[in-house]
């Protein structure tokens, strides 16, 4: 287990990045009246729960994750924090593993609303990876790890970051302003946890 340092983090986000966050936060809201993606209904409360932990980890991350590390999104769901992350990082490829069809029908297209043509969706993990980051909001890392297609296809070391809020020793919070776009919305101060968690087993 890795314990990370708590840095301040002041991450500008380009015109063209912010907009494309801006029509996933409007397609989520839009297909949200249709089929249960997430229980917020605001574009503050998309900006603030969802987008927010993918763009400090990314920010936070990037420099510390070596670039060959296959990423995955597992249970992407409403697509955060897997389309956030692509939106964010054009350069390297994402997988996003959901289950259900309904929500991949949703994923599918915000990719193609979206042009992220580095985003790849599928119902279970159908290729081997070796070492791979994966980032999950709402699945366990037990739910992960006992997968029968993870358990085919991965092969260990696996890096988990975990989002949300987590009892463990080696979730510390990070504090910023965060975005500095010209969205007056996202100018509060926002605390989150970011877990990173090193599989060996």
């Amino acid at each position: 287990m890795t314990l990370l340092p708590s840095p301040s983090l002041f991450p500008t986000l380009s015109p063209l990045v912010m907009e494309s966050l801006d029509r996933y936060t409007s397609l989520l809201l839009e297909w949200n009246s249709r089929i249960r993606l997430t229980g917020y209904h605001s574009k503050d409360q998309i900006r603030e729960h969802l987008l927010l932990e993918p763009i400090l980890s990314f920010f936070f991350l990037r420099s510390r994750v070596p670039d060959t590390f296959p990423r995955i999104d597992f249970g992407s769901g409403n697509g955060s924090p897997g389309l956030i992350l692509a939106i964010l990082d054009p350069d390297h490829s994402y997988i996003l593993i959901e289950r259900t069809e309904k929500k991949r029908v949703f994923l599918d297209y915000a990719v193609r609303h979206l042009s992220l043509s580095n985003v790849t969706i599928l119902p279970a993990l159908d290729r081997p990876l070796i070492s791979p980051l994966v980032f999950m909001k709402a699945i366990t890392i037990d739910d992960f790890l006992s997968d029968k297609h993870i358990k085919s296809h991965t092969t260990p070391p696996c890096f988990f970051v975990r989002f949300g809020k987590d009892s463990s020793d080696a979730c510390l919070p990070l504090r910023s302003y965060v975005i500095n776009g010209g969205v007056s919305e996202w100018g509060k101060h926002i605390t989150f946890s970011l877990f990173l968690l090193e599989f060996s087993g």
